[in-house]
C-alpha cells in the first residue's frame, strides 16, 4: 500500500509505516527545519514535496486518488 505522509515533522509515521512493507509517495510538513532533516533521514528524490497543507489544491489531491 502507497502513503502520503502529511504534517510529517522528521518522519516517524513514515518509519512505522515503511517497516510493516508500506511505500511512501510523498510527505507535506510546513517547517523548513523539519523537512531538512526529514530529507537527510529519508530517499525523497522524485516523490511528492508540498510545503503549506493548506495551498495543496483540490487538483493535486485528485492526482493521488487511488495512489494513497
Amino acid at each position: 500500500m502507497w502513503v502520503l505522509d502529511l504534517f510529517a515533522g522528521i518522519g516517524g509515521f513514515r518509519m512505522g509505516m515503511e517497516a510493516q512493507g508500506h511505500e511512501c509517495l510523498g510527505f507535506c510538513e510546513i517547517d523548513k527545519f523539519a523537512r531538512k532533516s526529514y530529507k537527510s533521514i529519508f530517499q525523497t528524490e522524485g516523490e511528492i514535496e508540498f510545503h503549506d497543507i493548506r495551498d495543496v489544491s483540490d487538483d493535486e489531491f485528485k492526482k493521488l486518488r487511488g495512489k494513497v
